[in-house]
């Protein structure tokens, strides 16, 4: 004998393409906003400003401090992909095989390059206080390069947390999507000869 079949709540249904965007629904999709547009204006100022650092920390003898802002910069730059000021850049890195392991960039590199930025300014954050408790000063010497790495670090820091923060205000507010209407399951709707029956016997009555 089969089992008994539990009773179907009435009114079930399923959503079709419903799903939300943004924190919940991780990152958002899509063509970028005009409230968007307007932080990652600011954010590619920080994108530039990590370049920046990326390549006084490698004069100041921090290769690998260096090489991470230089990742760090290159997610900045395939998230911003469509600004004016970076388009030649990022055609030229999409050419390149950082566009097949990155991707074609966009909306999707938001949550990575947020990572990145976050994790680098910690790790920059906690080096500059090493720096400092050791010498009990911001700037150590000043006869080489070396000796304003405390400073490169703050400032690097400084640059991905403002990037950070501006990405967190894209993050809370995605770009808006057409929901669907919802639809009712085939078991409710049933098939069309069920419905084409049911309608017969009503004529028929």
């Amino acid at each position: 004998p089969q089992p008994p079949r539990l009773p179907r709540r009435r009114g079930a249904r399923r959503l079709v393409a419903k799903m939300p965007l943004g924190i919940n629904g991780l990152a958002p999709t899509g063509a970028p906003t005009a409230k968007m547009l307007e932080a990652f204006a600011y954010v590619k100022w920080c994108v530039v400003a990590t370049y920046a650092f990326a390549a006084l920390r490698l004069l100041a003898d921090d290769p690998f401090g260096a090489l991470n802002d230089t990742f760090g910069g290159l997610y900045g730059t395939f998230l911003l992909r469509d600004d004016p000021h970076l388009q030649l850049f990022y055609s030229w890195l999409i050419e390149s095989p950082l566009g097949h392991v990155i991707g074609e960039g966009g909306l999707e590199c938001l949550l990575p390059y947020m990572l990145l930025a976050a994790v680098n300014c910690a790790f920059s954050a906690t080096r500059a206080y090493a720096i400092v408790a050791k010498f009990g000063a911001l700037l150590p010497c000043s006869h080489s390069c070396s000796c304003y790495l405390p400073l490169w670090l703050c400032a690097s820091a400084a640059a991905q947390l403002a990037s950070v923060c501006l990405c967190w205000t894209v993050l809370k507010h995605p770009a808006p999507v057409p929901h669907m209407m919802p639809v009712e399951s085939s078991s409710r709707r049933g098939s069309p000869g069920q419905r084409g029956g049911r309608g017969g016997g009503r004529e028929a009555g």
